[in-house]
């Protein structure tokens, strides 16, 4: 920056010895060929001033934005909020500039979230719905690539990356049956989500496979939050507790445990608890969930390759069990 300006395409054209226009023609790669010499002259006149392109203008004049967008229901839910880093990250490794929106879980802030990004030519969109039915095809209708996370929607036109959540739900209900629990409860999510429909169908067909009855009275469907979670306690711990509990979420689940402490539950002296995504704050609880361990980076890295893909497609990655002291395993090393 030379006399607290930013350099411009002429200053970089100056130094370099040559004309504006072949200054354009480097930094958008044509669309005349430039010669070798030349375009080593410019490019050391960029790096010695610094100059950066007006990225907006460039993407006007080679209809490629670098701006691609995320929109989260609740920024403020670890699991989001890890999973907003991971794209994040990726994005950055790409060159590309990541846009982040909160919807709050409401459908007409996710709507109005959805126009502004397609008044500011994004890319594509990361996109994780605040309700089963969303707006999201008025982003595919207008060309722009969309890849849903976590919970699957209805509908063409958009990539989604995730996980069996009937399987993985199936899968740390079973390891609850195989530790003797008998009186095993659910603590579902809201049923206009599809992964909570399906992480609710996994804990009734592992129940199913082992004999037993899914007793509506020890399903308590609740909010993905902490205080999701609280209320679940309130209203399953207060009476005839569980032996175990299978919860959809790591938020719900710390509220849970919070209500156990509160009534002298020891966990899992008392109660077992097998929670859901596998954030990081599952390691620092007390004791230390054991959860279903979500592949956010791994998702991150291919809902980015997927906008670039021209093709939607339905991916399913692998899910992990991590086993720590909350369901009566042995503390794995490093945890509590």
């Amino acid at each position: 920056m030379r006399n607290g300006k930013p350099p411009t395409r002429a200053d970089v054209a100056r130094l370099a010895g040559t004309s504006t226009a072949v200054v354009s023609y480097v930094v958008n790669d044509g669309p005349r060929p430039v010669a070798a010499a030349t375009r080593e002259r410019v490019l050391a006149a960029i790096e010695e001033l610094d100059y950066r392109p007006n990225a907006v203008a460039r993407a006007l004049r080679t209809q490629e934005s670098q701006t691609v967008a995320m929109l989260v229901p609740d920024i403020s839910n670890p699991f989001f909020a890890e999973f907003a880093q991971a794209v994040q990250d990726c994005a950055f490794e790409q060159g590309k500039v990541l846009l982040i929106g909160d919807s709050g879980g409401d459908d007409e802030r996710e709507r109005a979230y959805l126009r502004r990004f397609l008044d500011q030519q994004v890319a594509g969109i990361v996109f994780i719905g605040a309700r089963r039915g969303s707006s999201l095809r008025n982003m595919t209708d207008a060309g722009v690539p969309a890849v849903v996370l976590d919970r699957p929607l209805d509908g063409p036109g958009h990539s989604f990356v995730g996980i069996d959540n009937t399987a993985a739900a199936h899968a740390a209900t079973r390891h609850l049956i195989e530790h003797g629990h008998r009186r095993i409860a659910c603590v579902a999510g809201p049923g206009d989500h599809r992964n909570a429909v399906d992480r609710l169908a996994g804990w009734r067909s592992a129940l199913k496979e082992s004999g037993r009855a899914p007793d509506p009275a020890l399903v308590h469907v609740d909010a993905f939050s902490v205080e999701g979670g609280v209320r679940a306690g309130r209203a399953l711990l207060t009476a005839r507790a569980p032996d175990a509990v299978f919860v959809s979420s790591d938020s719900q689940a710390e509220g849970l445990l919070a209500v156990a402490h509160r009534l002298g539950l020891a966990v899992p002296g008392d109660l077992a608890v097998f929670g859901f995504d596998g954030t990081r704050r599952s390691e620092y609880s007390d004791p230390a969930m054991s959860v279903v361990e979500q592949p956010v980076k791994a998702a991150a890295q291919c809902a980015l390759a997927l906008l670039a893909s021209s093709v939607a497609e339905h991916v399913l990655l692998d899910f992990t069990l991590a086993i720590r002291r909350s369901c009566g395993c042995a503390a794995a090393p490093g945890t509590r």
